[in-house]
């Protein structure tokens, strides 16, 4: 198609300069092939090889034209005009993967043709910046284009950015032509839980996970909005919170939610069994200082449960231990401990305990060596 376009324009421009300088259209021009002469005008002879090279083309077509479909023929007239909007279309790609949204835009106008129309506006929204999108037209748009519209705003950090409504607004859109998009409602169970709607939210969240059970993604969002509506649903805590804990069994701060709910109901058995099974495998002071509340009240005994090599592999089952040891007057295997871990971890924690320990003995000099070595280990 470029070959037949710069052919004419040169054609053209023939024509504008003969017409321009006559005296060189009207100046004679002879020829002598094999001892025949010819004579004639330069604007003569010119058109005249015109007409030669266009009769030749022609020829040359209907050759092709005989041999190849006219679809084919019309096929390869226009295969370089193809090529190069497909080498566009491949440049604006590589320009939006480098480069970002928004910077392929130019590139991606000089593909169209090369593929159909409503992919051409799809990519033109998908590859453009967020703030470039414009809005939803329930008109205008076609159910896919509003669908494309809902995600791009609703998605990522654009989508963080939006009011929970104009959030809500965009997702029911989308919903509304595309009902049961797994995406949609995965974003709409966020958005409840933003909105604090923690009910509707497990209730969506555990549809979701019915209908496909291959998306673990949303197990750690069932879990905390499960987390979240034991807080509210007083009546029906344990539940929840053992339905959060099934989901994510390594969860610390839903074990730890759970086990205070089981020693607040009494079951103080089930709470420790759940703290020490996880100290054992789990290096997490948060959870150890809360097991220690709850084994205090028995520290001899509790002693003896966690004074076990399984304790030893982590330095918060060796606090635990060491803490123990201390509440129930083990102090020799306590100070033993404290020493043990201090060369090998002189944690401010430990510091400070330490100069617990030796204020309560009325070693004020020691206790504030011990605090001053708290300090400068922060």
């Amino acid at each position: 198609m470029i070959r037949m376009v710069l052919t004419l324009l040169l054609v053209v421009g023939i024509f504008v300069g003969l017409v321009l300088f006559p005296d060189i259209a009207s100046q004679p021009v002879r020829i002598e092939i094999l001892g025949w002469l010819f004579e004639t005008r330069t604007g003569m002879f010119i058109l005249l090889m015109l007409v030669v090279l266009a009769l030749f083309w022609s020829l040359q077509k209907a050759f092709d034209l005989s041999i190849n479909s006219p679809k084919q023929m019309w096929s390869r007239l226009r295969s370089g005009s193809t090529k190069r909007r497909e080498s566009r279309l491949q440049e604006a790609l590589a320009t939006w993967i480098d480069e970002g949204a928004g910077n392929s835009q130019k590139l991606l106008k000089r593909s169209k043709g090369i593929i159909p129309e409503w992919l051409h506006h799809s990519l033109s929204l998908a590859w453009d910046k967020p703030t470039n999108h414009p809005n939803i037209d329930d008109e205008k748009d076609s159910p896919l284009i509003i669908a494309l519209k809902a995600r791009l705003a609703t998605d990522g950090y654009h989508g963080g950015k939006l009011s929970l409504s104009a959030r809500q607004h965009y997702l029911d859109t989308w919903l509304a032509v595309h009902p049961g998009a797994p995406l949609a409602l995965q974003r709409k169970a966020r958005l409840l839980g933003d909105m604090s709607e923690y009910a509707e939210q497990v209730h969506l969240l555990e549809e979701l996970m019915q209908k496909n059970k291959n998306i673990d993604s949303l197990k750690p969002v069932l879990a905390q909005a499960l987390a979240k509506l034991a807080e509210k649903d007083e009546a029906n805590k344990l539940v929840h919170l053992r339905k959060a804990n099934r989901l994510m069994p390594n969860d610390a701060a839903v074990l730890k939610q759970l086990a205070t709910a089981l020693a607040d109901s009494g079951d103080s058995k089930s709470a420790e069994r759940l703290l020490l099974d996880y100290i054992q495998q789990h290096d997490d002071m948060t959870m150890a200082r809360a097991a220690l509340k709850l084994l205090s009240f028995d520290a001899l005994q509790n002693f003896k449960r966690v004074d076990k090599p399984a304790f030893q592999n982590t330095d918060a089952g060796r606090w635990l231990r060491m803490m123990l040891a201390y509440e129930a007057d083990l102090i020799g295997i306590a100070d033993d401990a404290m020493n043990a871990m201090l060369s090998q971890n002189p944690s401010p924690l430990l510091w400070q305990t330490k100069g617990d320990w030796l204020a309560k003995q009325h070693k004020w000099e020691e206790a504030t060596e011990a605090y001053q070595k708290a300090f400068k280990a922060e």
